[in-house]
């Protein structure tokens, strides 16, 4: 794995909304289209330099940059991991702002348990994605000031992607969070997000439109007095205001991209990402995956149109924890032309018409399953379906190597025997095995083990020579 530049990939909402001029046509987004191509983009920092969102290389030189209300002199006082908000333009590909709002900042309401913890009565996960700044996992007291940047789930919690704790809690201006709105009481003025519970009674709510929240609205609560008190669930907010992901470019019309998490599930063609609702059609095109592999907490990357109500209408559906690939040689009376399947490592490979088949090594063209013999050595990119089966997407017959390969999602981890399953296959590890981790360096095989989340961390297995898939491997990384 090569280092990335900022932006070049996204764990969190990256959006980028562009006005969709041009052509002929009366359709109800092409009424809808801006013409402006002012166009907004929120990720994960993972760089610095330029910004590069979806491919588009942005010059930051001259971008207002913002840490919550503060303005700052330059894009590198933000740190890796921080999720923000870039503004600019895809005319001269040149940024005009770039954002960074907390999820929530103020006290630890206790130590971390497992691999999660709680701030100001939000439940914080972390994986081996999460940054620590000034802090640790197992460093975390209560009382502690945390700032944290991350993803709500389908259960309201944050996947944490950036956690700093506060080394001078005295020049915190005040503690934050942000959420969607759940059990509101306008009687008792009261709601909660995640574990805490809001009182608005004295809070200042000019900015929202009726003096009241409203149920599933995503609103930033802000504690100006720093009154919360840690353990304790319960905040008197001094001012409610209403939030929006998208920010104001977030308009009908515009081309949209996002990465989220799907926090809910409508129907076959309706779910919800991010905090926007999504819906599919027949001429959706889904990649690494099916319409049924679409659950809450799965992390997705879908492309559309912005239309009237903030619905995207996807017109791409990417399954970005859900890509598997073998590099093997062919089982012997591994293949079954009738069944549509290609055997390697003992693992059935289902091929379809829609799968992007390439003969390398001898150049047939078109290229068919019918073609495939025992022993060939290929090449398959596809995905897990939702019973289980792995689907090719690409398949490519290259020249035979000694080196096999196998990257999917890591399921039945043992570090004791030092072992992981691999689309059903266990891989065993030795004395000799080399251990990456997320960036490629070395790392000991009690640090690998520790840092997988079992069914959504994706490992990669490397046999080189190959003799038996029982066999120890050469290498165990983990990628994201």
């Amino acid at each position: 794995m090569k280092a990335k530049p900022l932006f070049a990939l996204f764990i969190s909402l990256p959006v980028w909304l562009a006005g969709c001029g041009g052509g002929g046509g009366t359709s109800s987004t092409d009424a809808m289209t801006p013409s402006n191509t002012v166009g907004v983009s929120s990720g994960t920092i993972t760089g610095f330099g330029s910004v590069f969102v979806n491919g588009v290389k942005f010059n930051t030189d001259n971008a207002s940059v913002f840490r919550g209300d503060d303005q700052l002199n330059d894009v590198r006082e933000l740190d890796i991991g921080m999720i923000v908000r870039v503004e600019g333009s895809i005319d001269d590909k040149t940024a005009s702002s770039v954002r960074f709002e907390e999820d929530v900042k103020g006290p630890a309401d206790g130590p971390a348990s497992g691999n999660s913890f709680s701030v100001m009565g939000q439940t914080i996960i972390t994986d081996p994605a999460t940054v620590f700044n000034n802090t640790s996992l197992t460093g975390i007291a209560g009382g502690d000031i945390l700032e944290i940047s991350g993803l709500r789930n389908a259960n309201d919690a944050i996947v944490a992607r950036f956690v700093e704790r506060k080394t001078s809690p005295a020049s915190v201006n005040r503690y934050s969070v942000i959420g969607t709105v759940r059990d509101l009481d306008t009687t008792n003025r009261t709601f909660r997000i995640d574990d805490l519970t809001v009182s608005y009674s004295a809070a200042d709510v000019n900015d929202l439109p009726s003096g009241n929240p409203a149920d599933g609205q995503l609103v930033e609560v802000k504690d100006d007095s720093k009154t919360y008190a840690p353990g304790s669930l319960s905040l008197a907010a001094t001012r409610v205001e209403p939030q929006n992901r998208l920010g104001s470019a977030g308009v009908p019309g515009a081309r949209t991209e996002i990465e989220s998490i799907v926090t809910r599930v409508n129907s076959s063609s309706e779910f919800e990402i991010g905090g926007i609702l999504v819906r599919t059609t027949a001429s959706t095109l889904f990649l690494f995956g099916t319409p049924d592999n679409i659950v809450a907490g799965a992390r997705l990357e879908v492309e559309g149109v912005l239309g009237s109500g903030g619905v995207l209408q996807a017109n791409k559906v990417k399954f970005e924890d859900n890509d598997a690939r073998i590099q093997a040689n062919v089982d012997f009376g591994g293949v079954n032309v009738a069944g549509g399947t290609v055997t390697l490592l003992g693992i059935p490979v289902t091929v379809t018409g829609t799968t992007a088949m390439e003969d390398k090594r001898d150049d047939v063209a078109p290229f068919s399953l019918s073609d495939t013999l025992a022993d060939d050595y290929l090449e398959v990119r596809g995905f897990i379906g939702a019973n289980g089966a792995f689907v090719a997407t690409e398949l490519m017959r290259d020249a035979d190597d000694s080196k096999v390969e196998l990257r999917a999602p890591a399921n039945q981890i043992d570090p004791i025997a030092g072992t992981v399953t691999l689309l059903g296959v266990t891989v065993t590890t030795s004395g000799s095995t080399q251990f990456r981790g997320f960036d490629d360096q070395p790392i000991a095989a009690s640090q690998f083990f520790g840092s997988i989340v079992e069914g959504l961390t994706v490992v990669q297995a490397k046999w080189d020579p190959f003799s038996d898939a029982s066999a120890p491997v050469k290498e165990l990384e983990l990628e994201d």
